[in-house]
Order: C-alpha cells, then sequence, then structure tokens
C-alpha cells in the first residue's frame, strides 16, 4: 500500500470518526480514532497532529477531560511546527480552540482566555481562514462573557460576525451561533429588551437549517427562554423550555449539564408562576445533576443557587438562604470579575 493509499484510508477514518462522535457513537469514534493514529504514524507531523486532536475530541466526549487536555496540548505542538503552512496554522489553532473550550467547559476562564489570545497572537503572524478567525473571537467572546468582561464579550461577537458574514450566505447555521452568543450577552446584562432579537434570530435560522428537533435548536430555545422570563412572558418561556429539556432528554440523557441548566430555568418559571414546592424539587434537582457532572464548585451552579436562595427567603428559611448564597459568592468569587452581575448581586444581599 502506497503513502496515497495510507493518506486517504486517514481521511476516511477522521471523516467517520467526525460523524461518529456527532452521533454519539463514541465506541465507533475511538476505533476511528485508533485507526486514525495508526495511519498517521508513518504519513508525517501534520497527519499525526490530526489523528492525535481527533483523539482528544473523542476523550473529551466519553467525559476523560485530563487526557483530552493533554491531547489539544500535544496536537497544538505537533502542528506548530508547520506555522508557515496553510494545513499548519488551521490545525494549530483548531487544537488551541478546543484546549479553551475545554478550559471554558470546566469554569476555567483565565486559562481559556489565555490560550486564545495566544491563539490569536500567533494567528497574526500567518492568513489564517476567516473561519478560523470566527471561531477563536466566537470562543474568546463566550469566555469574555462567562468571566464578566462584557465589553470585551461584545467586541469578540462583532468581529466573529464579521467573519462569518464575509464567507457565509446569509441563513447558514453557522451565523446562528453568533446571534445565540449575542442575545446570550445582551441576557447577561439584564437588556431583555435587546437579547430577544439576536436570540429569536438564532431559533429561526438553525430551525429552518437542521428542523425543529435537532439538539442545537433546542440549545437555542433553551437560551431565549430566560430571555422571555425576564421580559414577563412566563407562558412562552415555559414551553420553549419543555419542548427543549424533551429533546435533551432524547439526545444527552437527563446527567448532561444542558439538561440540568434548562432544568433549572424551568424552576425559575416554576418559580415565577407561585408554585413554590415544585420550584424548590425541579431546582434541587438540577444542582445535583450539575454537581455530578460538573463538580461542586463549577460557577454554572452559582445562578441556580442564588435562585434557590431567593425561593428560601421567599419560604421563610433565611438561613439557609444566606448558606446558599456564601456557597455561590464562593464559587463565582474564584472563577469570575469582581463586578459580574451575579456576584455583585450575591454581595449585597
Amino acid at each position: 500500500m502506497t503513502p496515497q493509499d495510507d493518506a486517504t484510508l486517514l481521511r476516511k477514518a477522521l471523516t467517520a470518526c467526525l460523524q461518529a462522535l456527532d452521533d454519539s457513537d463514541h465506541q465507533a469514534a475511538r476505533h476511528l480514532a485508533d485507526r486514525a493514529g495508526t495511519l498517521a504514524a508513518t504519513l508525517g507531523t501534520l497527519a499525526r497532529a490530526n489523528a492525535v486532536l481527533l483523539t482528544g475530541m473523542v476523550e473529551q466526549a466519553v467525559g476523560d477531560t485530563e487526557t483530552a487536555a493533554g491531547r489539544y496540548a500535544e496536537a497544538a505542538d505537533l502542528a506548530g511546527r508547520h506555522l508557515a503552512e496553510p494545513d499548519g496554522i488551521q490545525l494549530f489553532l483548531h487544537a488551541r480552540l478546543e484546549l479553551a473550550a475545554l478550559h471554558r467547559s470546566r469554569g476555567r476562564y483565565r486559562q481559556a482566555e489565555q490560550i486564545l489570545h495566544d491563539a490569536l497572537a500567533t494567528s497574526g503572524a500567518s492568513e489564517p481562514d476567516p473561519m478560523d478567525l470566527a471561531m477563536l473571537h466566537n470562543e474568546l467572546g463566550m469566555v469574555s462573557k462567562y468571566s464578566g468582561s462584557f465589553d470585551q464579550a461584545a467586541a469578540c461577537y462583532r468581529t466573529a460576525l464579521t467573519l462569518l458574514e464575509s464567507v457565509l450566505p446569509e441563513g447558514d447555521p453557522g451565523l446562528a451561533t453568533i446571534y445565540h452568543n449575542i442575545g446570550g450577552l445582551a441576557h447577561a446584562r439584564g437588556d431583555y429588551a435587546a437579547a430577544e432579537e439576536p436570540a429569536r434570530r438564532a431559533v429561526t435560522i438553525r430551525e429552518h437549517a437542521l428542523g425543529p428537533n435537532h439538539p442545537a435548536v433546542a440549545d437555542d430555545r433553551a437560551a431565549l427562554a430566560p430571555i422571555l422570563l425576564g421580559l414577563g412572558r412566563i407562558e412562552e418561556a415555559g414551553h420553549l423550555l419543555h419542548d427543549a429539556l424533551a429533546v435533551f432528554e432524547r439526545t444527552h440523557g437527563t446527567a448532561h449539564p444542558d439538561y440540568a441548566i434548562a432544568l433549572g430555568n424551568l424552576a425559575a418559571v416554576t418559580h415565577q408562576l407561585g408554585r413554590h414546592q415544585t420550584a424548590e424539587t425541579l431546582y434541587q434537582r438540577a444542582l445535583h445533576t450539575l454537581e455530578q457532572a460538573l463538580g461542586p464548585d463549577h460557577p454554572d451552579l452559582a445562578p441556580i443557587l442564588a435562585n434557590l436562595a431567593e425561593l428560601h427567603r421567599t419560604l421563610g428559611n433565611p438561613d439557609h438562604a444566606h448558606t446558599l448564597d456564601a456557597r455561590a459568592r464562593a464559587i463565582l468569587t474564584a472563577t469570575v470579575r469582581p463586578d459580574h452581575p451575579t456576584l455583585t448581586t450575591l454581595t449585597r444581599r
């Protein structure tokens, strides 16, 4: 078999592995990633970088985030030897993007931000694909939003949207990602009126492209719901969350963080409707699921803890409310900027 044959088989293995990951067939994905690694061993540094990057994605999908981080770092190191080549800079940026996104998902915002700034600085010495640059700016926008650097997040999203609009047709689902995030940033700032239009645009674009029952559409609906809740449209918010939860349960299961966060938002809807006991049950379920999935100190727990504390004040349990607030405050103090709105609110209570 010639090297050209091996290269063809490698491309097929990489493509099939990505499809298996999309289908959540982790056993097949691992087998294909191992196959890709074997084929890449004799095809040079960039081929190995591709296979190692894919292995990291598989490890992350099965929950081994420490191994995944190591694979992403290794892939970036291999690709970094070829930054003058288009394939080299593309692989390098992809590996750094995956590593930053992994840190973000674990609440390690400072590490993620540094990785992204370094990657963007490296990209300035070459001519990367606009899509790669857009994804880096989008990821930096997400990290900045979570940490409370809202102005930086807004600038990143504007840059990402401009880059994507230069290469994608109108209505492409890639644009929906940026609109989703722009809406999420306005929501984080408490500007629900400004948040609604981009959040709805994300739902419309993605639903048209992928169909109403796709997990990405459910994610968009779940993000729109708390915006509507903030606008006082409680019934519509509840419908969106019930629809999203049904999709998440079918595709991810009830132990997934996306399911838990949507459940926490449904608890907030139930809370506003005055169904306090049901709301408490939903808050507790969401909190337990997130603790199991992300650990006890992840910043995604803080909003649920804060909302549960507010519920206990309503129920006449101020001491328990204080304990919940203190836990949320401690989590956020370690991970976000001091002027983050949620942390500021908790400090004032």
